[in-house]
Protein backbone atom coordinates (compact mmCIF):
# COMPACT_ATOMS: atom_id res chain seq x y z
CA UNK A 1 0.00 0.00 0.00
CA UNK A 2 1.63 3.19 -1.17
CA UNK A 3 0.94 6.42 0.66
CA UNK A 4 1.29 9.93 -0.63
CA UNK A 5 2.87 11.98 2.12
CA UNK A 6 0.87 15.18 2.59
CA UNK A 7 2.82 18.32 3.39
CA UNK A 8 2.62 19.20 7.06
CA UNK A 9 1.12 22.45 8.25
CA UNK A 10 4.63 23.74 8.92
CA UNK A 11 5.74 22.85 5.38
CA UNK A 12 2.65 24.51 3.92
CA UNK A 13 3.27 27.55 6.08
CA UNK A 14 6.91 27.75 4.96
CA UNK A 15 5.84 27.45 1.32
CA UNK A 16 3.32 30.27 1.81
CA UNK A 17 5.96 32.43 3.51
CA UNK A 18 8.43 31.78 0.70
CA UNK A 19 5.82 32.67 -1.93
CA UNK A 20 4.88 35.86 -0.06
CA UNK A 21 8.56 36.84 0.29
CA UNK A 22 9.07 36.27 -3.44
CA UNK A 23 6.02 38.42 -4.21
CA UNK A 24 7.33 41.14 -1.88
CA UNK A 25 10.72 41.09 -3.65
CA UNK A 26 8.98 41.19 -7.03
CA UNK A 27 6.90 44.14 -5.80
CA UNK A 28 10.03 45.98 -4.69
CA UNK A 29 11.76 45.30 -8.01
CA UNK A 30 8.73 46.36 -10.04
CA UNK A 31 8.23 49.50 -7.94
CA UNK A 32 11.89 50.39 -8.43
CA UNK A 33 11.54 49.90 -12.17
CA UNK A 34 8.45 52.15 -12.22
CA UNK A 35 10.30 54.79 -10.21
CA UNK A 36 13.24 54.73 -12.64
CA UNK A 37 10.88 54.85 -15.62
CA UNK A 38 8.99 57.79 -14.10
CA UNK A 39 12.27 59.62 -13.43
CA UNK A 40 13.36 59.03 -17.02
CA UNK A 41 10.02 60.35 -18.30
CA UNK A 42 10.33 63.42 -16.08
CA UNK A 43 13.84 64.05 -17.40
CA UNK A 44 12.51 63.74 -20.93
CA UNK A 45 9.63 66.12 -20.19
CA UNK A 46 12.07 68.65 -18.70
CA UNK A 47 14.18 68.45 -21.84
CA UNK A 48 11.08 68.90 -24.00
CA UNK A 49 9.98 71.87 -21.93
CA UNK A 50 13.39 73.48 -22.29
CA UNK A 51 13.39 72.84 -26.04
CA UNK A 52 9.86 74.26 -26.38
CA UNK A 53 10.84 77.34 -24.37
CA UNK A 54 13.83 77.90 -26.63
CA UNK A 55 11.56 77.71 -29.69
CA UNK A 56 8.95 80.09 -28.29
CA UNK A 57 11.19 82.99 -27.63
CA UNK A 58 14.65 84.15 -27.10
CA UNK A 59 13.64 86.60 -24.34
CA UNK A 60 12.73 83.78 -21.96
CA UNK A 61 15.34 83.01 -19.35
CA UNK A 62 16.09 79.45 -20.40
CA UNK A 63 18.60 78.85 -17.64
CA UNK A 64 16.07 79.90 -15.01
CA UNK A 65 13.43 77.62 -16.53
CA UNK A 66 15.96 74.82 -16.67
CA UNK A 67 16.84 75.33 -13.01
CA UNK A 68 13.15 75.47 -12.02
CA UNK A 69 12.33 72.35 -14.04
CA UNK A 70 15.31 70.54 -12.51
CA UNK A 71 14.26 71.63 -9.02
CA UNK A 72 10.67 70.48 -9.60
CA UNK A 73 11.93 67.23 -11.07
CA UNK A 74 14.10 66.57 -8.01
CA UNK A 75 11.12 67.27 -5.72
CA UNK A 76 8.96 64.84 -7.71
CA UNK A 77 11.72 62.21 -7.68
CA UNK A 78 12.20 62.60 -3.91
CA UNK A 79 8.45 62.39 -3.30
CA UNK A 80 8.13 59.33 -5.49
CA UNK A 81 11.10 57.71 -3.78
CA UNK A 82 9.65 58.47 -0.33
CA UNK A 83 6.26 57.10 -1.38
CA UNK A 84 7.91 53.96 -2.70
CA UNK A 85 9.86 53.54 0.54
CA UNK A 86 6.66 53.96 2.56
CA UNK A 87 4.85 51.42 0.40
CA UNK A 88 7.73 48.96 0.74
CA UNK A 89 7.75 49.45 4.53
CA UNK A 90 3.99 48.87 4.64
CA UNK A 91 4.36 45.76 2.49
CA UNK A 92 7.13 44.45 4.75
CA UNK A 93 5.06 45.18 7.88
CA UNK A 94 2.06 43.46 6.36
CA UNK A 95 4.22 40.50 5.36
CA UNK A 96 5.70 40.25 8.87
CA UNK A 97 2.25 40.41 10.46
CA UNK A 98 0.92 37.78 8.07
CA UNK A 99 3.91 35.52 8.75
CA UNK A 100 3.45 35.91 12.52
CA UNK A 101 -0.26 35.13 12.22
CA UNK A 102 0.52 32.13 10.03
CA UNK A 103 3.01 30.88 12.64
CA UNK A 104 0.40 31.35 15.36
CA UNK A 105 -2.22 29.51 13.32
CA UNK A 106 0.26 26.75 12.57
CA UNK A 107 0.95 26.33 16.29
CA UNK A 108 -2.78 26.26 17.04
CA UNK A 109 -3.32 23.73 14.25
CA UNK A 110 -0.50 21.52 15.53
CA UNK A 111 -1.94 21.69 19.07
CA UNK A 112 -5.38 20.79 17.72
CA UNK A 113 -3.91 17.90 15.73
CA UNK A 114 -2.17 16.65 18.89
CA UNK A 115 -5.50 16.86 20.77
CA UNK A 116 -7.26 14.99 17.98
CA UNK A 117 -4.56 12.32 17.93
CA UNK A 118 -4.84 11.86 21.71
CA UNK A 119 -8.64 11.67 21.49
CA UNK A 120 -8.40 9.21 18.61
CA UNK A 121 -5.98 7.06 20.63
CA UNK A 122 -8.43 6.99 23.56
CA UNK A 123 -11.29 6.10 21.23
CA UNK A 124 -9.21 3.42 19.55
CA UNK A 125 -8.27 1.91 22.88
CA UNK A 126 -11.92 1.92 23.98
CA UNK A 127 -12.90 0.28 20.70
CA UNK A 128 -10.17 -2.35 21.15
CA UNK A 129 -11.46 -3.15 24.67
CA UNK A 130 -15.03 -3.46 23.34
CA UNK A 131 -13.79 -5.64 20.47
CA UNK A 132 -11.95 -7.89 22.92
CA UNK A 133 -15.12 -8.16 25.01
CA UNK A 134 -17.16 -9.05 21.94
CA UNK A 135 -14.56 -11.66 20.88
CA UNK A 136 -14.67 -13.23 24.35
CA UNK A 137 -18.47 -13.26 24.26
CA UNK A 138 -18.47 -14.76 20.78
CA UNK A 139 -15.94 -17.42 21.84
CA UNK A 140 -18.11 -18.29 24.85
CA UNK A 141 -21.25 -18.52 22.71
CA UNK A 142 -19.47 -20.66 20.14
CA UNK A 143 -18.31 -23.05 22.89
CA UNK A 144 -21.85 -23.17 24.29
CA UNK A 145 -23.21 -23.89 20.81
CA UNK A 146 -20.62 -26.64 20.33
CA UNK A 147 -21.56 -28.21 23.66
CA UNK A 148 -25.24 -28.08 22.74
CA UNK A 149 -24.55 -29.57 19.35
CA UNK A 150 -22.43 -32.32 20.94
CA UNK A 151 -25.17 -33.00 23.47
CA UNK A 152 -27.75 -33.28 20.70
CA UNK A 153 -25.42 -35.53 18.70
CA UNK A 154 -24.93 -37.79 21.69
CA UNK A 155 -28.72 -37.93 22.29
CA UNK A 156 -29.46 -38.74 18.71
CA UNK A 157 -26.68 -41.19 17.96
CA UNK A 158 -25.53 -42.16 21.45
CA UNK A 159 -21.95 -42.35 22.32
Amino acid sequence: METNPKPTAAEQLQAAKTAAAEKLDAFKTEAGEHLHAAAAQLDELRDQLVAKAQEVGKDIDIESLKAQATQQLEIVKATASETLSNLQAQAETTFAAAAAKADELSDVAEDKIDELKADAAVQLEAAQVKLDELKAEATLRIEEAKEKAKGMWDQLFGN
